[in-house]
C-alpha cells in the first residue's frame, strides 16, 4: 500500500468533512455561541458555501466580508473567511481567522477541522495532533479522527506511536475491516524491513503472527517459507509448505517450493510421486527432468563410473583406461575422452595406437584443424603407412583448395609442389589446374602457359585449355594471339557447341575494342570489330561499336550501313533506332523520314531518354526545314508533338515562336521566342527582335510624317505633313491618313482610307480611296492583290485611277515582284498608265537590308520612266508628267523603344523640263516619319 497516497486521500477526506460539517452542523453546535444579529444567517451561510462550491471564491469572500461588517464577532462568518484562505492556500491568514472563530465560539467544530488541515499543510504536525485530540474529546468514537491522528504521527516520523495507536484502535474497532487491513499492512512492512536488515528470526516471528491473522493470504506463507530457507531451517520450511498446501492444495508456487525442498535433500522418488498426482504437471518437462536426475543419481553405481574412480587413483591402469575410454566414446563424451587419453599418454608415452585414438576422436568431433595437424604429424612419423599417406594427400589437397579460395596464391603454389611427389594420377588434373591458376594469379604467365601447353598435349580436345590460353595472352596484352586462339577454338567446334564459348569471346573482344577506343585508336578498334562481327555477326555490343566507331572515323556511308544492319538484327532495340536516325541525318536523308521514323519509335518507347532526345532533335531539324519551306502550320504541329516529351525544350519553343512570327501571330511569337537563351554574340540581335515582336503585338499604331522638297535651282522649300492611324487585326488592317500642304497658292488637304486583308498564308489584298481639295489628286482609288510564291517569291498585281489636281485623268496598272534573300528584301515594280490617252510608264527597284528585325533597316531605291512614281503624282510636286525622269534615294529606319520607331529617307529626282532645247531640273526630297504603337 502506498503510504503517501493514503495520507493524501485522508487529507482530502478531512477537508471535505470539514466543508460538509459547516453546512450540516451549523444549526447543531456542541457549545453555545454568541448571539448573531443577522436575521437570515442560515441562508447567508448556505449562499457563501454555494459560491465556494461553484468556484466563485472572490464572490464568496466578498459576501462574507459584507456580513462581517454587520457582525464582526460572528464565529461562523470568521470560519467562512478562514475557509476562503484555506482554499486559496493563504494558510497564515486562514490560521488567524480560524483562531478568531474559536475565540468567539470555542465549540466551533468546523474551525477545528479546518485548523487540522492548515497545520497539516504547513507541516506543523504537533499542532494538528492537538486539534485532533480536541475533536476526539467531543466525539471519541470517530474512527476518521483516529485514522487522521495515525497519519499525522507517520508524517511526523513517529512510526512507533503510529503503530501503537493503530493496534489500539484495532482492538477498539475489531469489526472494522479497513483498520484490520491497515494493521496487517504495517505488520507486513515490519517483516519486510526486518528481512531486508538481515534480522531473519524477527521477520519469522512477525510472519508467524501474520499467518494467524491472515491464514488465507498466500503471500504470508511464501514470505515465511523464504525466511526459513534463508535461515537454513529446511524442515520448518517444509512444514510451513505442507501447511500452506493444506489451505491452498492447487497453488503452483507452493507446489514448486515443495519440489525444490525435496530436491535439496535429493528425494527424487518423492518428487516423482508428487508430480504424478498433478496431471497438468506430468505433461510438462519437469517430470522428465527429475526422472533424468533420478537416473543420474542411480548412475553412480555404473561399472564405468567405478573404473573411473580406479583410474583417478591409478592413472596408468590400462584396464581401467580401456573401459573408461570406450564408455566415454560410446556416450559421445569426446572432450572427456580426450582428457583421459592425454592423461594416459603423459604416463605411458605416445604410441601409434594412442595417436590413432586421438586422431579418431578429433575426427568424431569434426575438428578439422586438429585432424589435419595430426594427420600430417603421423605421416611424417610413419611415412610408409599407405593409409596415412592417403590421408596426408587429402589434407594437403583441402588446404590447397582453401588457399585458392582465399586467393593465397603463393601458399597454394608451395603446397602444390609439396604434394606432387606423393600424389597419384588421380590428383594430376587437380595439381595442374591449381598450379596453372596460382601462376596466373601471381602474374607468372610464362609458367602458366607452359603448364597449359603440357596439358594440351595430353588432352588436345579440351576447349577450356584454349580459353585459358587466350586469357593469358590477354593478360600479356598479346591481343592478336588471344583472338586467334579463340577464333581457332570456335572454328573447331560445331555450331551447337559454339554457344557455350561465345560469351567469353564476346567479353574478350569487348575489352580489346574498349581499350583501343579509349586510346583513340579508332582504326584499330574498327578492325577488331570487323573480326568480332565475322564470328558473332549479330552481337549487340559489336554492332553498337561498329556504328559508333564509323561515326568517329567520319565514314558516314559505313555508319549508315552498320546502323541499318543493327536495326535489322534488333528491330525492337530503341538504341539502334537512335543510331540509325543519326546516320540518316549525316547522310542527308529527308528530315521528314527521320522524324516519322523516330515518331513511331517514341510511341512504342516513350520513356527512353535517348529515344526522346533523338525524336526531339529530329523534330527540330524537320521544323527548321519546314520553316525554310514556309510551312509554318506544319512547324507548329511538329513542335507541339515534340514538346509533349520535353515540355521545357527551349529550341523547340523558339522554332515555334519563329513559325508564329511568320504567321503574324506576334503575341505567341514573342512568348515562345522569349524562352531562347542566346549566346553573347546573339544577345543584342535577340533582344532587338523581341523588341520588334513586342512592337507588332500592339493593335493600334499612330504615325506622323513630314516631307521637305526643294528644287536644285530654287531655294523655296515645299512641305507636306501627314497624320496616320492604323488598326491591325488578325486578318484585316484599317488605315486612315490625312495629308496637309501649305504653299503660295494656298492650303491643300487630302484624306485617304485603306483596307488590307490577309486571306490566307498565300493571298492578300489592299485597296485605298482618297480625295483632296488642292495640290493632291482630287480623287484616287487603287487596289492590289499579292500572291506569295514558293522560295520566298512574291508577285503583286494592281489597278488604279486618279483625277489629278489639274483635272487630268490617269489610269494605271502595276506589276511587282519581290524576293527575300535572308536579310535582304528585293523589289521591282513596273507601272504603266494612260494619261489623257497617252501611254506612260515607270520602272522602280528597291533593296532593303534588315539588321536584326524589319524595323531596323537601310534601304536604297531608284526608278526610271516617262512618268515619275505614283507618290510624286499624288503630291503634285511637279507637273511635268510625260517626259523622261529618274530618281535615286536611300534611307534607314530604327526601332527606338518597344513601341516607338522612326525612319528617314532622301530622294533625288532628275526630270526633263524642256524638249527644245533639252533642259533638266533636280528635285530633292527629305522624308521624316515617327510611329507609335499602342
Amino acid at each position: 500500500m502506498n503510504s503517501n497516497f493514503t495520507y493524501l486521500r485522508t487529507g482530502i477526506f478531512m477537508l471535505l468533512l470539514c466543508t460538509g460539517s459547516m453546512v450540516d452542523f451549523s444549526g447543531n453546535r456542541l457549545y453555545g455561541q454568541q448571539k448573531v444579529s443577522i436575521s437570515d444567517k442560515g441562508n447567508v451561510v448556505k449562499k457563501i458555501n454555494a459560491l465556494y462550491h461553484a468556484g466563485k471564491l472572490q464572490d464568496g469572500k466578498q459576501l462574507t466580508e459584507i456580513n462581517l461588517q454587520k457582525s464582526p464577532k460572528d464565529s461562523d462568518l470568521k470560519m467562512l473567511l478562514g475557509k476562503y484562505y484555506v482554499m486559496t492556500k493563504q494558510y497564515d491568514k486562514a490560521r488567524f481567522e480560524l483562531n478568531k472563530s474559536l475565540e468567539f465560539n470555542p465549540g466551533n467544530v468546523d474551525s477545528r477541522h479546518l485548523l487540522v488541515t492548515v497545520e497539516t499543510e504547513t507541516k506543523r504536525y504537533s499542532s494538528a495532533i492537538c486539534y485532533v485530540n480536541e475533536l476526539l474529546e467531543v466525539n471519541p468514537y470517530w474512527k476518521g479522527l483516529w485514522r487522521k491522528k495515525i497519519e499525522l504521527y507517520r508524517l511526523q516520523g513517529n512510526e512507533v506511536e503510529a503503530n501503537r495507536l493503530l493496534k489500539r484502535i484495532s482492538q477498539i474497532f475489531p469489526e472494522d475491516g479497513q483498520i484490520q487491513e491497515d494493521l496487517n499492512y504495517q505488520m507486513e512492512l515490519t517483516a519486510n524491513n526486518k528481512r531486508k536488515s538481515g534480522r531473519i528470526d524477527d521477520a519469522i516471528e512477525v510472519n508467524k503472527l501474520l499467518i494467524q491473522e491472515k491464514p488465507r493470504n498466500i503471500e504470508v506463507y511464501m514470505d515465511l517459507i523464504n525466511s526459513y530457507i534463508k535461515a537454513g531451517d529446511y524442515n520448518s520450511a517444509m512444514v510451513t509448505t505442507e501447511r500452506g498446501l493444506n489451505t491452498f492444495p492447487s497453488n503452483a508456487a507452493l507446489r514448486q517450493k515443495k519440489i525444490a525442498l525435496l530436491e535439496q535433500n535429493k528425494r527424487y522418488d518423492e518428487i516423482l510421486a508428487f508430480i504424478k498426482n498433478d496431471p497438468s504437471a506430468i505433461n510438462g518437462g519437469q517430470y522428465n527432468y527429475f526422472l533424468l536426475e533420478a537416473a543420474r543419481s542411480a548412475k553412480q553405481n555404473d561399472p564405468a563410473v567405478l573404473y573411473g574412480k580406479i583410474l583417478d587413483a591409478t592413472p596408468g591402469n590400462e584396464e581401467a583406461f580401456q573401459v573408461v575410454f570406450n564408455s566415454l566414446v560410446a556416450q559421445q563424451q569426446y572432450d572427456e575422452a580426450l582428457r583421459r587419453l592425454h592423461s594416459f599418454m603423459r604416463i605411458k608415452g605416445i604410441s601409434k595406437t594412442l595417436a590413432a585414438k586421438e586422431l579418431e576422436l578429433y575426427r568424431l568431433k569434426n575438428d578439422h584443424s586438429k585432424v589435419n595437424q595430426l594427420t600430417k604429424t603421423m605421416f611424417l612419423n610413419y611415412p610408409n603407412d599407405s593409409d596415412l599417406k592417403e590421408g596426408f594427400v587429402k589434407v594437403i589437397s583441402e588446404e590447397i583448395k582453401d588457399h585458392l579460395a582465399a586467393e593465397e596464391w603463393n601458399l597454394a603454389e608451395t603446397k602444390l609442389r609439396q604434394l606432387i611427389p606423393h600424389a597419384n594420377a588421380e590428383y594430376r588434373d587437380f595439381i595442374n589446374n591449381s598450379l596453372q591458376n596460382a601462376y596466373y594469379q601471381q602474374g607468372k604467365f610464362t609458367e602458366a602457359l607452359q603448364i597449359i601447353e603440357e596439358m594440351h598435349r595430353v588432352n588436345p580436345s579440351d576447349a577450356n585449355l584454349a580459353v585459358k590460353k587466350a586469357s593469358i595472352y590477354m593478360r600479356l596484352q598479346q591481343y592478336d594471339k588471344a583472338v586467334a586462339s579463340y577464333e581457332a577454338l570456335l572454328g573447331s567446334l560445331k555450331p551447337d557447341q559454339q554457344f557455350y564459348y561465345l560469351t567469353g569471346f564476346n567479353d574478350m573482344m569487348a575489352q580489346v575494342v574498349k581499350e583501343s577506343t579509349e586510346a583513340q585508336r579508332y582504326r584499330d578498334a574498327m578492325n577488331w570489330v570487323t573480326r568480332w562481327l565475322a564470328v558473332a555477326p549479330k552481337n549487340h555490343q559489336a554492332l553498337l561499336y561498329a556504328v559508333n566507331l564509323s561515326h568517329q572515323l567520319q565514314d558516314k556511308a559505313q555508319m549508315l550501313a552498320f546502323a541499318k544492319r543493327a536495326n535489322e538484327a534488333y528491330p525492337e532495340e530503341s538504341l539502334f533506332k537512335v543510331r540509325l536516325a543519326s546516320a540518316m541525318q549525316l547522310n542527308g536523308a529527308p528530315t521528314k523520314d527521320i522524324w516519322e521514323m523516330m515518331g513511331q519509335e517514341i510511341i512504342r518507347n516513350p520513356y527512353h531518354n535517348e529515344v526522346v532526345n533523338a525524336y526531339v532533335q529530329a523534330s527540330q531539324d524537320h521544323a527548321t526545314q519546314l520553316l525554310s519551306e514556309k510551312a509554318e502550320k506544319e512547324v507548329l504541329e511538329v513542335t507541339d508533338k515534340a514538346l509533349r516529351y520535353q515540355p521545357t525544350n527551349k529550341e523547340l519553343k523558339y522554332l515555334k515562336g519563329l513559325a508564329y512570327e511568320k504567321l503574324k501571330q506576334y503575341d505567341s511569337a514573342y512568348y515562345y521566342q522569349s524562352f531562347y537563351e542566346p549566346s553573347l554574340l546573339e544577345l543584342d540581335e535577340f533582344k532587338a527582335n523581341l523588341k520588334y515582336l513586342n512592337y507588332r503585338m500592339y493593335q493600334n499604331e499612330f504615325a506622323i510624317s513630314h516631307m521637305r522638297s526643294r528644287y536644285g535651282d530654287y531655294y523655296s522649300i515645299q512641305t507636306i505633313s501627314a497624320l496616320e492611324y492604323m488598326r491591325k487585326g488578325a486578318k484585316n488592317n484599317y488605315t486612315a491618313r490625312v495629308f496637309y500642304s501649305g504653299r503660295e497658292e494656298g492650303k491643300g488637304v487630302q484624306g485617304q482610307l485603306e483596307w488590307g486583308r490577309n486571306w490566307n498564308s498565300n493571298w492578300a489584298s489592299r485597296i485605298d480611296v482618297s480625295g483632296a481639295n488642292k495640290y493632291f489628286s482630287k480623287f484616287a482609288v487603287h487596289g492590289a492583290v499579292i500572291r506569295t510564291l514558293p522560295k520566298d517569291w512574291e508577285i503583286e498585281l494592281g489597278l488604279g485611277h486618279r483625277k489629278l489636281y489639274n483635272d487630268e485623268k490617269m489610269s494605271s496598272a502595276v506589276v511587282g515582284f519581290g524576293k527575300d534573300i535572308k536579310q535582304f528584301r528585293l523589289q521591282a515594280k513596273f507601272t504603266q498608265a494612260v494619261l489623257q490617252e497617252k501611254w506612260v510608264y515607270n520602272i522602280a527597284a528597291q533593296a532593303r537590308y534588315s539588321f536584326d528585325n524589319p524595323k531596323n533597316y537601310v534601304v536604297a531605291l531608284a526608278n526610271l520612266g516617262s512618268t515619275p512614281d505614283v507618290d510624286i503624282l499624288d503630291y503634285q510636286s511637279f507637273n511635268t508628267l510625260s517626259v523622261m525622269n529618274s530618281m535615286v534615294g536611300t534611307g534607314l529606319g530604327r526601332l527606338i523603344t518597344k513601341n516607338v520607331s522612326a525612319s528617314v529617307m532622301g530622294t533625288w529626282y532628275n526630270f526633263q523640263t524642256s524638249p527644245n532645247p533639252v533642259q533638266y531640273r533636280n528635285l530633292y526630297n527629305l522624308f521624316l516619319q515617327a510611329n507609335v504603337a499602342f
